[in-house]
């Protein structure tokens, strides 16, 4: 059975490519008025979660619920440094998130995120991850498209079917994030974040993250976009006895079938350099989902 810190670390990996556990910055609609930020989701973001700019609808919803599913493969299930497995795995997540105004250029965001992992062959990686969002994000009136987030975030990680607790900790996160319209259809996006992990149990298992994001997102047709996306951090884990370079690459497509329904196809890959070359791996992430959204 894989440690603590493993089991961390490969649901770490995992959730990036889902957006469960990462500091990412995704683009805007290029039919929306206004400026609104959506729920974040900064991982060790930047720790867990995806995040998100959105611009405020003529009638803006504040809350959204979404669920999705998706089939993916790995060519390296356990991030081990030889003899690597590769895997399929079937992930499914639902995510209730509310974002509204306060005053000013001053937003509040909340959510919880529940998602479950399931490998076909190594099941002693799967997990279920439970995540609770509370932030701000202030509009920079001299940056356009820029925001300042500051976040709270509660993290548990258990065994299948909300079983045994395998990792849970406490994040504050610090992050600014931009994005550059270029054309109709086409922007690009950054941000950069700082997430510190204050309570982890177990402690060997928690760590800090300082990351860099950078995307290009393109919509080619009114169903179909297409984006990728860099993301460079360094871990410093609580021990101080490990540090890490990690990278990531991205890519995804995406197309709407409805305004409410959509079909994706995704893929990472990942390189990590650390101190201890046992952790050192190289990672490829690749697969195919179902994803529903509705705003109120």
């Amino acid at each position: 059975m894989p440690g603590p810190t493993q089991q961390a670390d490969v649901a770490r990996n995992q959730s990036l490519l889902s957006g469960a556990w990462d500091g990412s910055v995704t683009g805007a609609s290029e039919d929306d008025e206004g400026t609104a930020p959506a729920a974040p989701k900064m991982v060790g973001d930047d720790e867990y979660g995806e995040q998100r700019i959105l611009l405020r609808r003529a009638s803006w919803a504040p809350w959204s619920i979404e669920l999705d599913a998706q089939v993916l493969w790995t060519d390296n299930a356990a991030l081990a440094n030889r003899n690597q497995l590769s895997d399929t795995y079937l992930r499914t997540g639902l995510r209730v998130g509310y974002s509204n105004r306060v005053a000013g250029n001053l937003f509040v965001n909340a959510g919880w995120d529940y998602h479950t992992v399931r490998h076909n062959e190594a099941t002693g990686l799967d997990f279920d991850l439970g995540r609770g969002d509370l932030g701000m994000m202030y509009l920079l009136p001299q940056l356009k498209d820029a925001f300042l987030v500051a976040r709270y975030s509660y993290f548990r990680l258990t065994e299948v079917e909300a079983g045994s607790v395998l990792y849970e900790d406490h994040v504050a996160s610090l992050g600014l994030q931009k994005l550059w319209k270029i054309s109709r259809g086409q922007q690009i996006f950054a941000g950069v974040y700082g997430d510190w992990s204050t309570a982890p149990q177990p402690w060997e298992a928690g760590r800090h993250e300082y990351s860099l994001a950078a995307g290009w997102k393109l919509r080619l047709t009114d169903a179909l976009t297409v984006q990728t996306s860099y993301r460079g951090a360094y871990y410093h884990y609580r021990t101080g006895q490990r540090t890490d370079w990690n990278h990531v690459l991205m890519v995804g497509a995406t197309y709407a079938l409805t305004d409410w329904l959509s079909l994706g196809l995704t893929g990472s890959y990942s390189v990590n350099r650390s101190s201890a070359p046992v952790f050192e791996y190289q990672n490829l992430i690749l697969g195919a989902g179902i994803s529903a959204h509705w705003e109120f």
